[in-house]
């Protein structure tokens, strides 16, 4: 039998259990079957992501491959920012202060992540994504105010749009007028999941601009029942595609380096925070980023499949 370092965290918080859990696994071996590697992320966590950790190459300081209960994925926001706290004493990476740069290389491609660093210690990770985009779809608001269990006058009283984005995962971004109606919503799953794979959506995000945490800008809740995960406590990506719909659609103003707090996990009862920025010249989005922090809840060591 062989024994492999295991640690689990809670991203997007600084309170153990709260956020978005994710599990990374430390050490493994480059040709590691992944068969087994599914196996694992399944027995550790079956509703959320396992981060397995690989040395760099060329292009990259890490190599990120993620798993949730069903699948690989391409990318996992609070996976990748999970990472960064399980390994800041492991010596895979040299802190440096204030901040580290570094290349993550992952299945979605290489992404810059920052660091923010104090007396050795992370206090915060951003990762930058390429800009977003408005996929074509015709969405039809009555058959999405159907898997979510609301009239579609609740979404067309917001006087805003129904959108389609592409930000690593196409997401379907869908208003509502307050927070306790937002906390209110029990969605269908299984037509939210048959109308996604429909169109090739992988989650559905709802917002509204109420918000319980005074630092926040807005509320956000994420399904995406077509990877396994009903509802998302908190999600970098998600976040991401909200926040350039935000900004495209004029919500909140466009700034060279525009600031929006995102909060979710409330619905949980596992609140966090994701930080998202949208870079901007001249109403042009040319990349954004996303940013959180993270906290150990378990470390210790599991028998490898």
């Amino acid at each position: 039998m062989e024994w492999i370092k295991a640690k689990r965290l809670c991203s997007f918080t600084t309170v153990p259990y709260a956020g978005n859990p994710a599990w990374v696994i430390i050490g493994i071996q480059p040709n590691y079957d992944e068969k087994k590697m599914m196996k694992l992320a399944r027995e550790l966590n079956p509703l959320s992501d396992t981060t397995f950790i690989f040395p760099g190459d060329k292009e990259s300081d890490l190599i990120l491959r993620f798993f949730s209960g069903s699948e690989e994925i391409k990318f996992s926001g609070h996976g990748a920012v999970a990472t960064y706290y399980a390994i800041e004493n492991e010596g895979i990476i040299d802190l440096k202060e204030p901040t580290t740069i570094l290349k993550q290389k992952t299945k979605s491609g290489i992404q810059a992540v920052e660091l923010r660093v104090t007396d050795k210690k992370i206090n915060r990770v951003t990762i930058s994504l390429p800009p977003p985009n408005t996929i074509s779809i015709n969405l039809e608001l009555k058959s999405v105010a159907q898997f979510l269990g609301i009239s579609p006058i609740d979404i067309s009283n917001t006087n805003l749009p129904v959108s389609a984005v592409q930000s690593g995962h196409p997401e379907i971004i869908v208003p509502v007028k307050s927070l306790p109606q937002l906390l209110d919503i029990t969605p269908n799953f299984s037509l939210m999941k048959n109308y996604c794979q429909r169109f090739g959506i992988t989650g559905v995000v709802l917002f509204c601009m109420e918000t319980n945490d005074p630092e926040a800008n807005v509320h956000m809740r994420h399904f995406a029942p077509v990877v396994g995960i009903n509802e998302d406590p908190a999600s970098g990506g998600a976040a991401v595609a909200l926040g350039y719909y935000l900004v495209k659609n004029g919500i909140i103003k466009a700034e060279e380096t525009t600031r929006i707090v995102v909060e979710q996990g409330y619905s949980l009862q596992m609140p966090g925070l994701v930080y998202v920025h949208i870079y901007t010249d001249n109403n042009e989005i040319l990349r954004t980023a996303f940013g959180g922090q993270a906290v150990m809840t378990f470390e210790g060591k599991i028998c490898l499949p």
